[in-house]
């Protein structure tokens, strides 16, 4: 096993709380954008997806809706953030797509640069560097104090049985 040089406890806990704390400002972010769909009710943003050209716009908002709200939510929390990860920045993939691809790339003149920036940020957190503090490690927990209980076991077992059984050295003499 390799050490990073510089690493130590303290900056894992470091990384740990800025990987927490950035999958809650950009969950907040998307659970923010999926609230204002929600209570601008479905017929708003499906009337907003048509425009656009979204196919099927009354299906898309309903699933754009709840993508940004429970993904949002569950990339916060750290719970299932993989598959949050990839279905937020498939999500912003097509707000790209079909809102920002033909504008400018920044925000204030309707640019991608938000959208890119989300879904990119939504992937790594999702399927890259989640970090420790979440929920999915907290409901693992057990399964792997017990899975490492076991190893320790194991390993405890192995080495009585190697001071157990002496090493005998035999000489073996071939006559010819």
């Amino acid at each position: 096993m390799s050490r990073r040089v510089g690493r130590n406890a303290y900056t894992g806990l470091f990384n740990d709380v800025v990987l927490l704390a950035a999958r809650v400002v950009v969950g907040g972010i998307f659970v923010a954008h999926g609230w204002q769909k929600y209570d601008q009710g479905f017929a708003g943003t499906e009337q907003f997806l048509g425009g656009l050209g979204v196919p099927e716009p009354a299906i898309a908002a309903q699933v754009a809706t709840y993508v940004e709200l429970v993904g949002g939510a569950l990339l916060a929390v750290g719970l299932f953030a993989p598959i949050a990860g990839v279905l937020l920045a498939g999500q912003m993939a097509g707000a790209i797509w079909y809102a920002h691809r033909t504008t400018e790339v920044f925000v204030d003149q309707g640019g991608w640069e938000l959208p890119a920036a989300l879904g990119v940020a939504a992937l790594v957190l999702g399927l890259v560097a989640p970090g420790r503090i979440t929920v999915d490690q907290l409901l693992t927990w057990p399964f792997k104090a017990v899975a490492a209980k076991r190893r320790a076991r194991a390993a405890a077992a192995e080495a009585e049985t190697a001071e157990a059984e002496p090493y005998v050295e035999e000489k073996v003499t071939i006559k010819a």
